[in-house]
């Protein structure tokens, strides 16, 4: 993935001194953009178990380890505002549903509960958080203040509910089931409210990832003995392999501009994560050679607050050209 900067021409006739400070400021603003890349953020781990939290660039050339912990955290997510990171750990001996500043600092247990917690979802005005839980026997989605409080039952099933994410304008949330027959994407309001099937695969349907403009879901399915990425129409239409590889691909996340989208593959030999275009091509691997990465997310704002270890994310200027 190569990364092209537009040039700025520079009218003739400045006075020297104005001239100096423009290609100063240039040269101060080139610089940031340098290391300022979009960001993704990911769990890896010399296993599954201990896996802890990391960030890399979306050009694969910077990886940030932010969590460090013998137990497992994963299934990082960001908050809208870019500031914070919501994860699972099980730190305290079962699964919780933590928040972290983006540089690592502040980890803070937002759930607190015996049952198992999982999967967190922030809503687009960053005020809730989606996730899965067991507290109630059955595994059903939640919804909680993004500060743990006031914790509210979604669906109610004997059947699991599982990954919630957000459409993008906050009114309905997509999961994950197995409710009807294998395992299939379907989509409620965010109430909890008119639950309706979006695939109707006999296979395993999961980890739903909405697109910024609302109108496809990509998710993992189970089809053929492997694991690919596809995408669908909101309303259950247009049904595309973008993988259709020899390998295991999985977790799919969308770039703030929907034109590329990340996940994890096996096609290194351990799940590694790649990013490709919003069609399936272009692939680029930016992370293949940790010994686990998984459950990759990107950062959803144009520009990020800069964190002590110096990640940003400038989006306009940045060009992708594969």
């Amino acid at each position: 993935m190569k990364i092209r900067l537009e040039q700025s021409i520079l009218t003739n006739g400045l006075p020297k001194n104005l001239l100096v400070f423009v290609l100063l400021g240039t040269l101060v603003l080139v610089s940031g953009i340098r290391c300022a890349e979009a960001q993704i953020v990911f769990a890896s781990g010399n296993s599954w178990d201990g896996a802890d939290i990391y960030v890399v660039d979306s050009a694969g050339k910077k990886v940030q380890q932010l969590t460090r912990h013998e137990w497992y955290d994963g299934e990082p997510t960001w908050s809208p505002d870019g500031k914070q990171i919501a994860f699972v750990s099980e730190r305290v001996g079962h699964p919780e549903i933590y928040v972290i500043d983006v540089d690592g600092d502040n980890a803070l247990n937002l759930t607190q509960h015996p049952a198992p917690d999982f999967s967190p979802a922030w809503s687009p005005d960053g005020k809730q958080i989606a996730f899965s839980s067991e507290r109630d026997g059955a595994i059903e989605i939640y919804v909680m203040n993004a500060d743990g409080t006031n914790p509210k039952r979604l669906t109610d099933h004997p059947r699991p509910d599982l990954f919630p994410t957000w459409s993008p304008d906050g009114k309905q949330i997509a999961f994950e089931s197995p409710r009807i027959s294998g395992s299939d994407i379907f989509v409620m309001n965010a109430d909890g409210t008119n639950i309706k099937r979006v695939t109707t695969s006999r296979f395993w349907d999961t980890e739903p990832a909405w697109s910024p403009d609302g109108k496809r879901i990509a998710f993992a399915s189970y089809r053929d003995k492997i694991w690919d990425v596809y995408i669908i129409d909101a309303d259950g239409r247009n049904e595309t392999n973008l993988t259709d590889s020899k390998f295991e691909d999985k977790h799919p996340t969308w770039s703030p501009d929907g034109l590329q989208i990340a996940y994890s593959s096996k096609r290194a030999g351990l799940y590694g994560i790649y990013v490709m275009n919003a069609d399936g091509s272009g692939v680029v691997g930016i992370a293949e050679d940790l010994k686990l990465a998984m459950t990759p997310a990107w950062s959803p704002k144009p520009l990020s607050v800069s964190s002590k270890r110096k990640l940003s994310t400038l989006w306009g200027i940045l060009k992708k050209k594969e």
